[in-house]
């Protein structure tokens, strides 16, 4: 063997160290066989010249493996060590990292172990599916069979997982397929998020609320005049493509200043409250009731013509003017004057329709209230404001 041939690593350690061993053996038989020779035969400088040159060789391919052996070792120690660095890092993750290999946990980190609820050797008698709740485990089998049969290599989503005390969490998952040898291996990221769920549960409900909140009148729990504006606009636009009728009752309480002054302005708002449930209970699900403003009150019936909605807003001012308002035990007599207003033939946006309802409400109200009056048409000016007709 040349000087200059590099020792194989791949042996190891206990190869190299063999080596050098038969290398020794060969250089001691060589040189016993020279001594033997020059007693039998006499000095033979051939042989003698050749066991010395034999003898550097071994000793430089002793130097050789011995250096190969330093070498080796360094790479041991190299790989040791980023072992132990990986373990630690794997170990104390704070996430859950997990190996499926065969349909069972081959690998899971004492923090996937912890989320699930189970001890490492009871993790590796568990399927994937074991630690899902019934109702996800159609989805994570699925995509479990897509990363097994390589249609998908990385996977991002979440469940609701079955911890081993039986109660749920919520999991996300960040997985990829690799293989191993000649098997498929499905490595995967696990999250605990179940306090973010919650709080993003929590979030989306006090967004809900703020939403109905903004909507919504807070006395009387109609809807308020923001909304009013923005579903108006939606059903004219409607209407106008599919050549339908919208109509507008605005009502406003009679006398209402009187009430206050007389009674205290709690038993004004809950004059209001009654009025507003009147409004409520006599509206169809289509249609839109709001508390338009202080005493004012708007209800928009899609699909409707005038005669019906003036027929609508009769039955409001006979059931208002019929059953007094109870505040406490204090009876208040309450009346109420409605004008009626419908589309297109009052206005066009919903803007004119108001003022169509509005102008017929004031004349109801001088024609000496308790009654409704139904719009003549759209007219430029508009009629005296709300304040003038109390």
């Amino acid at each position: 063997m040349a000087s200059s041939e590099v020792p194989d690593l791949s042996k190891g350690e206990p190869a190299l160290k063999s080596e050098i061993t038969r290398l020794n053996k060969i250089v001691r038989a060589l040189m016993d066989r020279a001594e033997l020779s020059t007693t039998v035969q006499g000095s033979d400088f051939s042989l003698f010249q050749t066991a010395i040159m034999l003898e550097e060789r071994v000793r430089q391919r002793t130097m050789e493996l011995e250096a190969a052996l330093r070498e080796n070792e360094k790479v041991n120690h190299a790989l040791r060590d980023s072992e132990m660095k990986f373990r630690g890092l794997v170990n104390q993750s704070l996430v859950g990292i997990y190996m499926i290999q065969d349909g069972k946990f081959s690998y899971s980190n004492p923090k996937f172990d912890e989320i699930c609820g189970y001890t490492t050797d009871e993790m590796r008698e568990l399927s994937p599916l074991d630690i899902v709740a019934e109702r996800d485990r159609p989805l994570v089998a699925e995509n479990l069979h897509k990363r097994i049969a390589r249609e998908i290599d990385h996977v991002h989503y979440a469940f609701h997982g079955l911890r081993k005390n039986g109660t749920e969490i919520d999991v996300e998952v960040f997985g990829s397929t690799m293989e191993i040898g000649s098997k498929i291996a499905l490595i995967g990221l696990a999250l605990d998020v179940t306090e973010r769920a919650r709080a993003e549960h929590e979030v989306k409900v006090l967004q809900d609320r703020l939403r109905e909140e903004s909507i919504h009148d807070g006395l009387t729990g109609l809807y308020n005049r923001r909304y009013l504006e923005e579903t108006l606009k939606r059903e004219l636009i409607s209407a106008e493509r599919e050549g339908h009728p919208v109509s507008v009752i605005m009502g406003d309480l009679d006398h209402f200043k009187a009430v206050n002054d007389r009674y205290g302005h709690l038993a004004g708002d809950e004059v209001l409250r009654v009025f507003g449930a009147l409004m409520k209970s006599n509206a169809r699900g289509s249609d839109i009731y709001c508390r338009y403003g202080g005493e004012e009150f708007v209800l928009v019936l899609p699909g409707m013509a005038r005669d019906k909605a003036a027929e609508r807003a009769e039955q409001l001012r006979s059931a208002m003017a019929a059953v007094p308002v109870l505040y406490g035990t204090t009876p208040i007599i309450v009346t109420a004057s409605f004008g009626v207003a419908t589309f297109p033939r009052d206005g066009s946006t919903g803007d004119d329709l108001i003022a169509a309802a509005d102008r017929a409400l004031y004349v109801a109200k001088a024609a000496g209230r308790n009654r409704v009056t139904v719009s003549s048409g759209p007219i430029q000016q508009r009629g005296p404001s709300v304040l003038d007709r109390s």
